[in-house]
């Protein structure tokens, strides 16, 4: 939590705001009724994204998905596209923040059999948050993914159902791992909160189905395409054996190598050449936003 300092003895916390249904009013005093969908049945979708340089990066992309997550799952985003970039940009504003991430959650709304959704009384909510950034050494040196047999129910949709990665966090933690690799029947899907790649020589390839097709991964595939044969298809268990480089993209990881899988290292366990210059070219392209 940011401090503002008072005296050379007494600091207090800086007030943080978020926007809940209609109003943008202090994070500690924001509620939601415990009749809301979102809590009695876990209904609900969200987009997460970031700033560069004080803007939202890659906004329109952002709504749109989620706009297809909440009808995906039979929702509907209460709000137009242009109402949230304003909210958006008085929620920077009002918490004195340049650099920050951006979660908008929609839910079901308050039910009052905890079964029926009013389309006319769901909950949307808006926060922003400080940005806290990988440490640069895990993007020197890499990190380790760890494998689990799952695939997310509607893959395809942005929901609030985290429950698979987030019961595997001590297991990621004893095998020291940074993130969780989903497979399922011998195809390899994404990450628990990001998707994958790797590289065979000069093929770049990328999971096609049963994914959340993540916005970073777009735009690294667009940059990708002008240097590398790209690959979207379903990529086999058994290829991450031959692979030469592998990375995972995310909205705050950005492109982060990965060097090793279980206990396999990928390569030669180093950060490859290849994913060092989809590194630069996205650092470049997002900071030129």
């Amino acid at each position: 939590m940011s401090l503002k300092f008072i005296t050379k003895n007494s600091i207090i916390p800086m007030q943080k705001y978020c926007y809940l249904n209609g109003k943008i009013v202090p994070e500690d005093s924001a509620h939601i009724s415990i009749s809301d969908l979102g809590i009695l049945r876990g209904y609900g979708v969200f987009d997460f994204l970031r700033t560069y340089n004080g803007k939202p990066f890659y906004l329109r992309e952002h709504l749109d998905r989620l706009e297809n997550s909440a009808k995906l799952v039979g929702l509907k985003v209460p709000i137009s596209k242009q109402g949230i970039d304003r909210i958006i940009n008085k929620l920077l504003k009002k918490n004195k923040l340049n650099e920050a991430t951006v979660k908008i959650i929609v839910t079901g709304g308050c039910s009052a059999d905890g079964l029926v959704c009013d389309l006319k009384q769901q909950t949307i909510i808006i926060l922003v948050k400080e940005i806290h950034d990988c440490p640069a050494e895990l993007y020197k040196k890499g990190i380790k993914l760890i494998t689990f047999e799952h695939q997310r129910n509607n893959s395809a949709a942005k929901t609030i159902d985290y429950i698979t990665m987030l019961k595997l966090q001590n297991q990621k933690q004893k095998q020291k791992a940074f993130e969780i690799l989903y497979i399922n029947k011998g195809v390899v899907l994404e990450g628990a909160t990001s998707n994958f790649f790797i590289f065979k020589g000069n093929r770049l390839i990328t999971s096609k189905n049963n994914i959340l097709a993540g916005i970073t991964r777009k735009i690294i595939i667009k940059l990708a395409d002008k240097n590398f044969k790209v690959e979207v298809r379903d990529i086999k268990i058994n290829e991450i054996k031959n692979a030469d480089e592998a990375f995972i993209t995310s909205t705050t990881r950005e492109v982060l190598p990965v060097v090793k899988i279980n206990n396999r290292k990928i390569g030669n366990g180093k950060v490859g050449k290849n994913t060092k210059l989809l590194m630069e070219l996205f650092k470049k392209m997002s900071l030129g936003n």
